[in-house]
């Protein structure tokens, strides 16, 4: 069947919006590349980024961020090398479990046996790194100062940090641990509900990737 010029050009202009559009979902992804429900767990999260405010808001469930095995929501990029991410973390409402997170993390593949490390903030204000040296094995942590909110992960060879601060940008570092990612990982964004029923709402603002 031969297409008239009427019909081309409207082929022509339907293939367009489907590549803007392609384009502009990538786009609302922010500085991620992707997301996933680590773990096997029992609710599906999921992550919006709002542009216009540059703030990203993740819902999330699990069980937990601890023992020998995660479950939870990420949002992540791959990176290779030494960096440094800064967020202020908010949770949305007052939670229905003390001990959801929220956070920045580290993990060398998208299972939950995964060997990581974290920041984690905890719906009562445990403010801690945590971390799994061998996958499959057990999570311990370093407790830093409380109630923080204005969170720095950072890698700098075989040592990572921890920077804390309430409201302010993070300069003092409350946490360091030596674990090393020699090859390529991944780095975000995660939220843990604490409970295999309930999703839980948190949002990250002012939100700074470097390589350093």
């Amino acid at each position: 069947m031969k297409l008239t010029s009427k019909i081309k050009a409207i082929l022509i202009i339907a293939l367009s919006i489907i590549v803007i559009s392609a384009s502009a979902q990538k786009k609302d992804m922010g500085i991620f590349e992707g997301t996933s429900d680590i773990g096997g767990v029992k609710l599906i999260g999921q992550m919006i980024y709002d542009a216009s405010s540059k703030t990203y808001s993740l819902s999330g469930g699990g069980i937990n961020v601890w023992g020998n095995l995660d479950q939870h929501f990420y949002a992540w990029k791959k990176v290779k090398g030494n960096f440094s991410m800064t967020t202020k973390v908010e949770f949305e409402g007052a939670g229905v479990v003390a001990h959801r997170k929220i956070g920045i993390m580290i993990r060398d593949a998208l299972n939950g046996e995964s060997r990581c490390v974290h920041i984690s903030i905890h719906g009562d204000g445990l403010t801690s790194l945590q971390y799994r040296s061998e996958t499959g094995g057990i999570t311990t942590e370093v407790v830093g100062p409380p109630n923080g909110n204005y969170i720095t992960l950072e890698k700098v060879g075989k040592k990572i940090r921890m920077r804390t601060a309430t409201d302010i940008i993070p300069k003092e570092v409350t946490a360091e641990i030596e674990m090393d990612f020699p090859g390529t990982f991944y780095v975000g964004f995660f939220i843990c509900s604490h409970d295999a029923d309930i999703l839980e709402t948190a949002h990250f603002t002012n939100v700074e990737f470097k390589k350093l």
